[in-house]
């Protein structure tokens, strides 16, 4: 009996990278019977000059890190990340080339020199480039099954934080909460607030400021939070490595609103069956390290760096599962369509499928 295809994921720094590989490994080992093993790195800071030169090396692999990377090679090779993609190449040379390597997301190396890549629509990624896959939603997998059954009576505000051009001032998040909780009050919905780890503490402390002042406000007012009706808030920074309700929240949330920089906490609200909505940031001109640049890359770069989450977003919309924040404050909340709760299962399954015609040799 021939062995199991044994594949490698390689886990970096983002966790939602990591989610997206271990989703997509969980699966193929669930449905092709193939033998995982994840191999987490840590870099020391010279991954960016190895990809500039394009050098297939484990130079910015940090000892303890580089020692697990030995034979037997895999089969194959499943990767997210620039500071992986050296990483990939290394191993796949180490196996005389047998190593198929299939990269998450938007790789820095030219997609022709990889054996697949997994991308989305906010990446300016096509076939045309070389073995090039675009899934209507990144991988993740769906939040829905795990929710449990019952009514829906809260509203969940997601922040996220600085992104590329995109900002997050503390004015502006205060902003949004107000507009979040008389939205909440406009339907009768307890609301809830989290940050994430990307959240600026100022960002935290300033919204946390405003759900204290709501309370006091209603406690002057005469309301009645006896029954634990008013806002809920879970401050990623103050946490201290608290477990986050997040999931139990989206299990729990009618209505959803998240910044626009996060896909996946987008993706993750609309999985759960809320309604959700996301608020664009103010993308302003900033000496910011990642703002500038995203800026010179957007416009010098060639295109298959770029990137433009309106695309994914846009999508999204079309399907009758994201709305703006905007729309939902102009008149009643609609009701999501059954096709977008779907959309991360709809990926999982054409990921699964590219990788089998990946492996069984065929275009």
């Amino acid at each position: 009996m021939p062995r199991p295809l044994r594949y490698w994921t390689l886990l970096g720094q983002k966790a939602g990278d990591n989610r997206q590989l271990e989703t997509l490994g969980a699966a193929a080992t669930a449905r092709f019977g193939w033998e995982g093993t994840a191999k987490p790195l840590a870099f020391n800071g010279a991954d960016l000059w190895l990809q500039v030169t394009r050098q297939a090396s484990l130079a910015a692999v940090q000892p303890p890190f580089r020692a697990a990377l030995t034979a037997p090679w895999p089969d194959l090779v499943l990767t997210a990340g620039r500071r992986n993609e050296p990483v990939a190449r290394w191993i796949q040379r180490a196996s005389g080339g047998r190593s198929k390597i299939v990269h998450l997301g938007r790789p820095w190396t030219h997609p022709r020199h990889l054996d697949l890549t997994l991308t989305t629509a906010q990446y300016a990624l096509d076939p045309t480039l070389g073995p090039v896959v675009c899934l209507p939603t990144p991988l993740g997998g769906p939040a829905a099954k795990a929710a449990p059954p019952g009514p829906r009576h809260h509203g969940l505000l997601l922040l996220g934080g600085p992104s590329g051009a995109q900002t997050l001032p503390p004015a502006f998040a205060v902003a949004l909460v107000q507009r979040f909780l008389a939205l909440c009050a406009r339907e009768g919905l307890r609301p809830r607030i989290s940050t994430s780890p990307r959240t600026p503490r100022a960002v935290e402390a300033a919204v946390a400021e405003v759900l204290r002042d709501n309370a006091d406000n209603s406690a002057n007012n005469g309301a009645n939070n006896s029954e634990g009706l008013g806002p809920e808030g879970f401050w990623w920074h103050e946490a201290e490595r608290a477990p986050s309700p997040l999931q139990r929240w989206l299990g729990e949330g009618k209505l959803a609103v998240v910044t626009g920089d996060s896909m996946s906490m987008i993706l993750e609200a609309m999985s759960a069956g809320c309604i959700t909505a996301y608020a664009a940031l103010p993308e302003p001109w900033s000496l910011r390290w990642e703002s500038v640049t995203h800026r010179l890359a957007q416009r010098l770069a060639p295109r298959r760096f770029r990137r433009n989450t309106r695309n994914l977003l846009n999508r999204w919309e079309a399907t009758g599962g994201l709305w703006t924040l905007a729309a939902l404050e102009q008149g009643p909340l609609p009701t999501p369509s059954p096709a977008a709760a779907v959309l991360p299962e709809a990926s999982l399954e054409t990921a699964l499928g590219a990788l089998a015609r990946l492996m069984e040799g065929d275009p």
